[in-house]
């Protein structure tokens, strides 16, 4: 019985045998060889298949793209709008892109191998910068609202000495624009006023100066617009049982602080 059991055993409690085709020596040969740069070129091109972004489909200049060009590509209906008024007095290099807040990075490199600007355009566009309106010369020009002074708001059409006061005043006093929806917050600012600024004005919100929640004095918080005075007081309050906060969130714990003031003030945190 041990001579007829024993093997049995044996077989049973090993190892299972694993017995590979010639197919199956073949294919693990085959992939052992593909180079790591193919590899590569695989999760390339994986990637580009993900990107929501589009390469333009031929050599382009950008001066004569539209609202529906760039969305094709991939950018959405408000960024595209933001584009089509930064460009409209007209670009010359692809570095333009980059002053663009809106412009995706990746769009950049994809786009960046296909545009041209030729002299033809620049001579057009230039020829249009100059425009005759009720008698007095007015500049077809898109200024960045956050680096402008009032010599040059007073430049744009429909900005008078008064807007152009009040608009540098209350940009010093929240620490620069982030969106252009601000200007509305501007006092006494008229819906035609801000419609014919929108049209003549873009911003870097890179301009906008922060508030230093670690370090700010309760003083210079309470002076935002944002801020009244028992939430600077609540923020201040909080950072030092905190021993400072870890994240700009943190200040959402004060019961003072609700999302819409947070959503307000987000852009102008920094935890320094």
């Amino acid at each position: 019985m041990l001579i007829v059991f024993t093997p049995r055993l044996i077989h049973f409690y090993s190892e299972p045998e694993i017995i590979l085709t010639v197919e199956d020596v073949k294919r693990i040969n085959e992939q052992q060889l593909i180079p790591k740069k193919v590899h590569e070129q695989i999760k390339e091109r994986q990637r580009k298949k993900q990107s929501k972004y589009k390469s333009p489909p031929n050599r382009f200049d950008p001066n004569t793209y539209g609202k529906e060009d760039w969305m094709y590509l991939g950018l959405s209906k408000k960024q595209a709008e933001v584009v089509m008024k930064f460009i409209k007095p007209g670009i010359f290099s692809n570095d333009a892109f980059d002053k663009i807040y809106v412009f995706p990075k990746e769009l950049i490199t994809l786009i960046k191998d296909s545009t041209f600007y030729p002299e033809t355009s620049r001579a057009i566009i230039e020829s249009e910068d100059i425009i005759l309106s009720n008698d007095e010369i007015q500049l077809n020009q898109i200024i960045e609202l956050n680096s402008i002074d009032s010599l040059q708001l007073v430049s744009l059409k429909g900005i008078g000495p008064f807007y152009a006061s009040q608009i540098i005043k209350y940009r010093k006093k929240i620490g620069g624009f982030y969106s252009i929806e601000q200007l509305l917050e501007v006092w006494k600012m008229r819906p035609e006023t801000y419609e014919i600024l929108t049209e003549q004005v873009f911003i870097d919100s890179d301009k906008i100066q922060k508030l230093r929640l670690n370090t700010i004095s309760f003083e210079e918080l309470y002076k935002h617009p944002y801020l009244s005075y028992a939430q600077a007081n609540s923020i201040v309050k909080m950072r030092t049982q905190l021993d400072g906060f870890k994240t700009v969130s943190g200040i959402k714990k004060s019961k003072l602080i609700d999302a819409k003031t947070f959503d307000k003030l987000l852009p102008y945190l920094i935890l320094e």
